[in-house]
């Protein structure tokens, strides 16, 4: 992990600017958001990604597309000594 530490200016309304690297760093743009939190005598800003929760329905609506079905194919049983009848006994399924 780099450290990086820069000297910013809180203005009279107890506003900070965020120099544009470290912003770049943290990904954070124009309308983005951030949480600030106190923590042991110091002040962390931690990104937030307000575009998360779309992010995850759409991988969500991927993953359903997939259709997948546990166990939807019968496996054939080459193995004699991991026969299906074992492997459900040791899983606790038989």
């Amino acid at each position: 992990m780099n450290y990086v530490e820069y000297v910013v200016n809180v203005d009279e309304q107890g506003r900070v600017v965020i120099p544009a690297s470290l912003r770049k760093l943290l990904g954070i743009s124009k309308g983005g958001k951030a949480a600030v939190r106190y923590k042991d005598g110091r002040l962390e800003l931690i990104p937030v990604n307000v575009d998360l929760k779309r992010r995850v329905e759409r991988w969500v609506e991927v993953a359903m597309k997939t259709n997948p079905k546990p166990f939807s194919e019968e496996i054939e049983e080459s193995w004699k000594w991991v026969d299906r009848e074992y492997a459900e006994r040791k899983l606790g399924i038989h």
